[in-house]
């Protein structure tokens, strides 16, 4: 017989952190992220589960503070991204170890480990009223020469990381995207027994 938690009607609604999270294309370039909230960032990002707690994350950060390193990161990204995320108070390269460490095998599941820190990281981000955007176009092969990285690593995204402009056209901005925003119902990704078959009849808890 299954037993239902008993604090259920205590936890009906999601962390707030995580629908606080989401991907701005605009920040406040006047405002840096002090050396004590990058620590706290990166704390949370060593927390995160991996297989074999091989821990294969790795990253490059570049701040505001080293114009000419923050130039050499930004000319990575696709000129789309280059032109908001110029704006941003620091720029992270995410790297994969491809080879586990305790038998050099292929870590198949290094760019899963690697998603997790970072989202270790974005939620961490929240709490500090900081705001991260997750960057797949940018040049791979750049990235890979520009900082030297060897086959045994995989250059898998660029973060930018700030605070949010302040104006009322932003926040008017904002509220316009909070209230559009989409996510699949559970019923359409959350199958039980065979693929296709929901487990879900109702998403309850579906709110947007």
């Amino acid at each position: 017989m299954q037993i239902e938690s008993s604090n259920t009607a205590q936890t009906n609604e999601i962390l707030n952190l995580i629908k606080k999270r989401w991907s701005p294309r605009e920040f406040d370039p006047s405002k840096k992220i002090s050396p004590e909230n990058i620590s706290l960032l990166f704390e949370a990002a060593r927390w995160a589960p991996s297989a074999y707690n091989d821990q294969p994350w790795n990253f490059i950060i570049v701040t505001k503070d080293n114009p000419e390193q923050f130039e050499k990161m930004l000319n990575l990204l696709l000129d789309g991204n280059k032109i908001w995320a110029i704006n941003a108070s620091a720029l992270i390269l995410t790297i994969a170890s491809l080879r586990a460490s305790h038998n050099g095998d292929e870590n198949f599941h290094a760019i899963y480990d690697l998603g997790a820190s970072v989202t270790n990281l974005s939620l961490q981000a929240v709490g500090l009223n900081i705001h991260v955007n997750q960057m797949g176009g940018f040049y791979r092969d750049k990235a890979t020469k520009a900082f030297h990285l060897n086959e045994e690593y995989l250059a898998v995204s660029i973060l930018a990381l700030g605070y949010l402009p302040e104006t009322e056209t932003f926040k008017e901005k904002k509220e316009r995207h909070f209230a559009k925003r989409k996510r699949k119902s559970l019923n359409e990704f959350v199958f039980t027994n065979n693929w296709g078959t929901p487990f879900f009849e109702v998403n309850d808890f579906q709110n947007n």
